[in-house]
């Protein structure tokens, strides 16, 4: 009887070893087969959503253009391109008779202005007029560096043309033809001032004011977030009571460890989706403190400074924001980055340098 009894009890221990060897084994192959099923229902939906894409495809397919409407429409193009080459060539030769008709023109009217002049010289050649040139020849001098200092300093076209206009009108009137060539210098120097562009502050700005209005998410109340995370917590409590009142058995363990252990993310939306709404207001306040520099440089004038602001907006768009998302709105900054708030002043000294010279070799009547 004891050595039944001793057989008995090896028997019952290696039964009892290997029941849990079985119970190990069935452990990890539910959470196997758990982590393949989650894997699965998502593979599954991507397969779902790409038969739907494939559907939309092939209803457009019939739409699509075939080999011979291609060709038919890159002909006509072809066609069009070169008769809008003729027309171009044409609208060019046109041009360059018009260009140097209006030279002759110049030439002719240049050349009429010198006769007058002197016709109005000899009528007005005496002792009271030459006082008032002197007068006059000073007055010129005055509003021709006005109209450089005031076009320097304050870029202010307007002002430099009136003033360069007004000593035209004082030459005009002073009618001598050593003066001539000083006419025609300052004709030069108002052509110069009348290209020269200066930038739209206030529209910048008003572009500017837009890029931020459409950087505005539109869920900063936080109501909504705030009552789903309520039922996420109400949700999680429930479950833990229902863990914590359903028996100790091994299967309900295995499901509990499933579900604490086995989680599939899913890292392909955009990184402000995954954002909490104090996130969202810290990254609109963000973006609105660099609008609002922005802003600040362009009215100061710092080129460099606004051009270096506009690259640490677009990074900021560029991390935290979609590609569907963030493409128009650097659209729009590279809008304003390709504005030059320094442009080159176009120098207009050389009518003012023309009448010293004039003066100090004393052709001046």
């Amino acid at each position: 009887m004891d050595d039944d009894q001793k057989l008995l009890f090896k028997l019952n221990r290696r039964t009892r070893f290997t029941q849990f060897l079985v119970w190990i084994a069935l452990f990890f192959t539910a959470i196997g087969i758990a982590a393949g099923y989650k894997n699965w229902l998502r593979i599954h939906e991507k397969a779902k959503a790409g038969l739907v894409g494939v559907a939309e495809i092939r209803e457009k397919i019939p739409t699509f253009a075939d080999k011979e409407q291609v060709l038919k429409f890159q002909k006509n193009i072809n066609l069009k391109l070169d008769s809008n080459q003729k027309h171009i060539d044409g609208a060019l030769v046109e041009l360059r008779q018009i260009q140097d008709s209006t030279q002759h023109i110049a030439d002719t009217v240049y050349n009429q202005i010198k006769t007058l002049t002197i016709q109005q010289e000899s009528v007005t050649n005496s002792k009271q007029a030459s006082k008032v040139h002197d007068w006059s020849l000073a007055e010129i001098h005055f509003l021709l560096q006005t109209a450089v200092q005031v076009f320097t300093l304050k870029q202010d076209k307007e002002g430099a043309i009136k003033a360069m206009s007004m000593a035209d009108d004082l030459l005009l009137k002073r009618g001598s033809t050593s003066l001539l060539p000083l006419r025609k210098q300052i004709s030069h120097d108002l052509s110069l001032i009348r290209q020269y562009k200066k930038p739209d502050t206030s529209l910048l700005s008003e572009k500017i004011s837009d890029l931020q209005a459409l950087l505005k998410p539109k869920d900063l109340t936080g109501k909504k977030e705030k009552n789903v995370t309520i039922k996420n917590k109400n949700k999680q409590e429930d479950n833990l009571e229902t863990i914590e009142s359903e028996g100790d058995s091994i299967v309900e363990r295995v499901k509990k460890t499933i579900n604490q252990a086995v989680v599939v993310h899913k890292f392909d939306k955009p990184l402000q989706n995954e954002m909490n709404l104090e996130t969202k207001k810290s990254l609109f306040h963000l973006l609105s403190l660099r609008l609002e520099t922005l802003r600040l440089m362009l009215f100061q004038g710092k080129d460099k400074s606004y051009h270096k602001q506009i690259v640490r907006i677009k990074k900021l768009l560029e991390n935290f924001y979609s590609n569907d998302v963030s493409k128009p709105l650097i659209e729009r900054l590279n809008e304003l980055d390709s504005v030059d708030l320094t442009p080159n002043l176009p120098d207009i000294t050389k009518s003012l340098n023309l009448l010293d010279e004039m003066k100090n070799k004393g052709n001046l009547n």
